[in-house]
């Protein structure tokens, strides 16, 4: 596999603001006891996906840790990255055992095979390209990596079906990929020989494993 220096930015979508922290604590501290009810789902998932947690973890896109503090074990030291440098400092602030640095999805600071578990939680949605992520995300692999996204278009009318977004058809303004399992299992599948999609309505999870070499 080739090392970062071959690697290029992505940046984020399109007019996405770059500071946006308070974003992910929004989401995971809402009242609405449907949307309380998917999350509690979708995260029991994504730690079934998980299985038993060993070696080097690597989370790219952590946000502001909320989704990492629900995966990991408490006071399991992780390596967070985030294009925000604003998320990281809440992201670290709320967990202490992790490592954060600031870093670009297309070209992560951090060498082959670097990685037993990576996982990188809502984040290729974000971003306007998404092969070379997916493939960065194969190169700094060493075990597995497990994605999740949101499934298409149930993500969309749910949001539409809370009044939330109306104006553009409940999508997120940040949204500019979608993903269906089929897509999701091709996107991760380019950079992986192994891929399984698991559906987690209205997310989809992708675990992933034995990296390609890029060509």
């Amino acid at each position: 596999m080739t090392t970062p220096t071959a690697s290029r930015p992505i940046g984020l979508a399109p007019g996405a603001p770059e500071e946006a922290a308070g974003q992910d604590a929004k989401k995971y501290a809402t009242e609405n006891p449907i949307v309380q009810r998917l999350l509690a789902r979708w995260m029991g998932l994504l730690v079934g996906v998980l299985g038993t947690v060993d070696g080097t973890v690597v989370d790219v896109g952590v946000g502001e840790g909320l989704a990492l503090e629900r995966m990991l074990p408490p006071g399991y030291p992780a390596i967070g990255l985030e294009y925000r440098f604003d998320k990281i400092v809440a992201a670290t602030d709320r967990l202490p055992a992790l490592s954060g640095v600031k870093a670009d999805a297309g070209m992560l600071p951090l060498g082959d095979a670097t990685a037993d578990l990576v996982t990188c939680i809502e984040l290729l949605e974000h971003l306007p390209q998404v092969a070379p992520a997916v493939a960065e995300l194969a190169r700094i692999t060493r075990g597995r990596c497990v994605v999740s996204v949101p499934w298409e278009p149930w993500f969309r009318l749910g949001n539409l079906g809370r009044g939330k977004n109306l104006a553009r058809f409940g999508n997120d303004p940040e949204h500019v990929q979608f993903f269906t399992p089929r897509r999701l299992e091709q996107t991760l599948g380019a950079s992986f020989a192994q891929v399984r999609v698991v559906r987690a309505f209205p997310w989809l999870i992708g675990e992933a494993s034995q990296p390609r070499a890029r060509r």
